[in-house]
């Protein structure tokens, strides 16, 4: 019997171990069957991010690649208009508008003046290709910040053959008070007319300046000379030194100057002008009138030669001077403003 109960017993531990290893190894293999699964999902996961990765960068380099042939046909189909017009004999060119739109900038402007800008419309392409017969166009101009008015000299015109050129006047106006750094813009628009269609376009940007002046150069490529136009709009005076009753820095109206003495006159200014340049660019007129009327120069040497590089001199309420330079280098065309804005002279006043 007790044999039978060992027995009994043993086969009972030997079933417990085996159920309890069956248990064991359902365990384990539950927990791989769960980690391949984790695993197959972490990589449909990363496989996803890759392909969204990747999509993204295909998209970003079609939109550029899109972008690029509607930049490169606009140039070509441009260019090969162009040719085309060429090949017509038909030059339709302008000194200040073009069919990228030129933009100029003013930043002296008085902001009471009217600002009046000459626009050359020419047949040419230069001195040996040009247009042989007329070319008719139409003009038209908007003030986009609606603070000045704006006025054209005409609406249309004819480029005839004879001369390949013609020329018509904007003129602004403001209709508002315009403080220092107030903006006044305007577009022009020249389109020809006819069998060939081209448009040229302008934008002219007037900034009101500290100074209370205006300037502007007046020049050509090839001329020996050009002419600097300098508008003060100021209607006072300033006194430069005491005297009387009246104190340095007070400002006195016309009318109050005109009551002075000549020897009074001479202590007071309304605008000091001062222009430097490069006298290796530019040789300033010693015959001008403000060579005699000026209140300081200075002057630079060069190979033993002394040359006028700044000259300071007064201009009167509501009047305009014009000064003479002459060029170093008669192929160049210094007008100011211009679609670079640089200006070949500095230019400021008191």
């Amino acid at each position: 019997m007790d044999r039978v109960n060992k027995n009994f017993n043993k086969n009972k531990k030997e079933n417990n171990s085996k159920n309890s290893n069956k248990n064991i190894n359902q365990k384990n293999n539950y927990n791989k069957n769960n980690n391949s699964k984790n695993n197959i999902s972490n990589r449909n996961n990363n496989r996803k991010k890759y392909l969204i990765k990747q999509f993204t960068i295909l998209f970003i380099l079609l939109i550029w690649f899109i972008s690029a042939i509607v930049i490169f046909a606009k140039y070509v189909t441009n260019s090969a208009q162009d040719f085309f017009m060429r090949s017509k004999e038909f030059y339709f060119y302008s000194d200040k508008l073009s069919e990228n739109t030129s933009v100029f900038e003013v930043d002296n402007w008085s902001g009471v003046d009217d600002y009046n800008i000459t626009i050359d419309m020419n047949s040419r392409k230069n001195n040996l290709e040009k247009t042989s017969y007329d070319i008719e166009y139409s003009v038209k101009a908007n003030c986009e910040t609606n603070n000045a008015i704006v006025q054209l000299s005409k609406t249309s015109g004819i480029i005839y053959a004879n001369t390949n050129s013609d020329i018509f006047n904007l003129t602004i106006t403001p209709n508002t008070q315009l403080n220092v750094g107030d903006k006044v813009t305007v577009d022009v628009q020249a389109e020809s007319l006819g069998n060939y269609k081209k448009t040229l376009k302008g934008k002219f940007t007037l900034v009101v300046g500290k100074e209370q002046l205006s300037y502007e150069i007046e020049d050509s490529a090839h001329s020996q000379f050009f002419e600097l136009k300098i508008t003060n709009t100021l209607t006072y005076y300033t006194i430069s030194e005491n005297f009387g009753n009246y104190t340095k820095g007070q400002k006195i109206d016309i009318n109050t100057y005109s009551s002075l003495t000549d020897d009074q006159k001479k202590k007071c200014y309304s605008a000091l002008v001062t222009i430097k340049f490069d006298p290796n660019v530019v040789l300033f007129d010693s015959t001008n009138e403000e060579y005699n009327n000026a209140t300081n120069i200075e002057k630079t040497t060069y190979n033993g030669t002394s040359y006028i590089s700044s000259i300071t001199f007064p201009i009167e309420p509501i009047s305009s001077n014009s000064v003479r330079f002459y060029k170093i280098d008669t192929s160049k065309d210094y007008t100011y403003p211009n679609s670079t804005g640089t200006n070949i002279l500095t230019i400021s006043s008191k």
